[in-house]
């Protein structure tokens, strides 16, 4: 799933100068940078996008499950999220670029430990605007023929669901900043940082500086690092998550919604006709905290996959616990912050777009369009929805929660 550099970019990377003065340094070649990098050059600024590896979204964004949906307990959190499923699912009409959006829908289970719960969270979704529904468990089987419900009390149902490919994703949003005149620098991470008068003089392992007067920090894992040679604490802690892709039975195929099962914590999604993605909403699975990024163990333990096959045959007939085939395994990092909940703030001209704890793919749409509307100072583009993700918040004790809180999956949600 490795995004290859637009052709464009990587000739300007043959060209690159020692100095390089531009409007904008956008700092991640990520698919929260390159979103940003593409909004950006939308207003016709002049952008630099520093990479530190040799191509675009090799890292977080390549393992990413690319799930879109707009079922979250902050309120804020789902208008962001329904405006951002709206783009995605428009984006070739806008664009013309493929982002192999499926529109297979997004279904929740509980149990009767959650029902109030699920029912308040989609009462206020709809006030939100979202196309959701409750539904007795047993119309979401007949949307994925293989699935148990026998343990649901409850389900809801958003028709407007689905996910996306990251790889294309990335690479539409790349592609179209460098038509648009956007400068990536790969192999280029930041070094150094120094205050010169009004502008940034940033220096690039490559040698290169770049002079510039507004900086943006899409940086994801190694936010804590890059924060720093700009002044800024940024509470980010990389989390290792590990992600099973089960081959499924030759009685259950084509396409079926996204499940979020809250019952055993495990969400599943199609990949492919024959293939599902399994991941798990339990935090104790989630609680691998790592000091740093580099060097992770990228395989999944043997426990995960043994929990994937467990959680999948508690939920889908037709699969063994014990020898279920497994065409696939492998870790991610979640870039995490104390409340799970992302950075999205402002330091005059340094802007900061981190910590997205597993958001980041779902927001990366409208989190590119704020950013933009901030260096631009274009107060009129900005949403009211941001000002909650301050980093000031951390400091305050203002972490986020969900309004309603599911009994097993609690504030992940």
């Amino acid at each position: 799933m490795t995004s290859r550099a637009p052709r464009n970019a990587a000739k300007n990377v043959a060209t690159k100068q020692a100095v390089t003065t531009c409007d904008v340094l956008v700092i991640g070649g990520g698919l929260m940078g390159c979103a940003t990098a593409y909004e950006l050059s939308k207003r016709g600024l002049r952008v630099v996008v520093s990479e530190k590896n040799s191509a675009i979204g090799t890292e977080t964004t390549a393992r990413s499950g690319a799930i879109i949906r707009a079922h979250y307990g902050v309120p804020q959190l789902v208008s962001l999220s329904l405006e951002a499923n709206r783009r995605y699912a428009n984006f070739h009409k806008i664009t013309g670029h493929d982002i192999g959006w499926t529109n297979c829908g997004y279904a929740v289970l509980v149990d009767e430990a959650d029902v109030r719960v699920l029912k308040a969270n989609v009462s206020m979704h709809r006030k939100l605007g979202v196309n959701v529904e409750l539904l007795p468990p047993s119309e979401i089987k007949k949307m994925a023929t293989a699935l148990r419900t026998h343990d649901a009390a409850l389900a809801c149902y958003e028709p407007d669901g689905g996910y996306a490919n990251p790889a294309q994703t990335v690479n539409a949003f790349a592609q179209i900043a460098t038509q648009n005149g956007a400068d990536f620098r790969f192999d280029a991470p930041v070094v150094a940082a120094k205050k010169s008068g009004a502008d940034w003089k940033v220096s690039l392992s490559n040698g290169d500086t770049v002079s510039t007067p507004q900086v943006v920090i899409c940086t994801g894992n190694w936010s804590r690092n890059v924060g720093q040679m700009f002044g800024l604490k940024l509470p980010v802690t990389p989390v290792r998550a590990q992600i099973v892709v089960m081959e499924r039975p030759r009685t259950f195929f084509g396409s079926f919604p996204v499940i979020s099962d809250l019952i055993n914590l495990a969400y599943f999604r199609e990949d492919g006709d024959w293939g599902m993605w399994v991941g798990s909403s339990d935090m104790s699975d989630l609680s691998e905290q790592l000091l740093a990024p580099e060097g992770f163990n990228e395989q999944a333990d043997t426990s995960a996959i043994d929990a994937a096959r467990h959680k999948t045959a508690l939920r889908f007939e037709g699969f063994d616990a014990n020898d279920s085939g497994v065409e696939r395994a492998f870790c991610g990092l979640y870039e995490t912050t104390p409340d799970w909940q992302p950075i999205v703030d402002s330091f005059q001209n340094v802007h900061v777009a981190v910590g997205f704890s597993g958001h980041g793919f779902k927001l990366a749409p409208v989190v590119g369009e704020e950013i933009a509307a901030r260096v631009a100072g274009d107060t009129s583009s900005t949403r009211s929805e941001w000002h909650i993700f301050d980093l000031a918040r951390f400091a305050k004790n203002r972490h986020l929660k969900s309004e309603h809180v599911y009994q097993r999956a609690k504030f992940l949600r």
